[in-house]
């Protein structure tokens, strides 16, 4: 990408930052998933390029938008288009911070750590296999080894009643 080109996105970029973080509409959607503005700033880009057909698509940590929707007045016409990604990456990044309150969730890891209870798996092997996926959802490790010694109880049970 050429210097030109790169400043124009990256002033494109800004703008669109800056839209979301004063916007009031944005900010009650970041309130209600409890994210910090800081997060788009941090940990949000936009890039724009030839999507082949596609207006618009996400990953969880980039907003991909089809160049040619700045044809014409991009901001009056077609920033629904980063609204639409924009809640893809504000579920994406919030996700870990409700994924635990889900009670189907939190059934299927009991449910796992007994199966491997009733195949004669122990404490350590579980351990070594499901809890790295539950530790990939908490920033705090001390509330993912709990969440785990939480499961893990509630699998036991489960366990003693089935044996």
């Amino acid at each position: 990408m050429n210097w030109f080109k790169f400043a124009i996105n990256s002033n494109i970029e800004k703008k669109i930052k800056e839209i979301l973080k004063n916007d009031s509409f944005v900010m009650n959607l970041m309130k209600a998933y409890d994210m910090s503005t800081d997060d788009i700033d941090n940990n949000l880009s936009i890039v724009i390029e030839d999507l082949h057909g596609k207006f618009a698509e996400g990953n969880g940590k980039k907003i991909f938008l089809d160049k040619k929707l700045f044809e014409g007045d991009f901001f009056a016409n077609n920033f629904h288009f980063v609204i639409h990604e924009f809640f893809h990456w504000l579920k994406r990044r919030s996700e870990h911070k409700f994924y635990f309150n889900d009670p189907e969730e939190i059934q299927s890891f009991v449910l796992a750590i007994t199966w491997e209870l009733l195949q004669g798996k122990d404490k350590n092997s579980i351990e070594g296999s499901i809890y790295p996926i539950i530790e990939g959802h908490f920033e705090d490790k001390k509330h993912s080894v709990q969440f785990f010694l939480k499961v893990f109880e509630k699998a036991f049970e489960l366990y003693e009643k089935m044996k």
